[in-house]
């Protein structure tokens, strides 16, 4: 019973916590890839992991790093 809690528990820390936070940090990768070459192959590869960790993170943490255009 306390395995299960203890893996519920990691779960939601991921999805509520680190995945947002991984989001917000592509995101910002992406941007200074952007502001250096705007035709860069890596800030469409940030951009994609951003998007992708976005649409698995959860929860207030989630929604407050956000960028007004990813909130589309």
């Amino acid at each position: 019973m306390r395995g299960g809690i203890r893996r519920r528990a990691a779960q939601l820390a991921l999805l509520t916590v680190a995945a947002p936070l991984v989001a917000w940090a592509l995101e910002r990768g992406a941007r200074r890839a952007e502001a250096r070459d705007a035709t860069s192959q890596a800030s469409r590869w940030l951009r994609q992991g951003a998007n992708a960790a976005q649409r698995v993170g959860r929860g207030p943490l989630a929604r407050r790093l956000r960028t007004p255009e990813s909130r589309r």
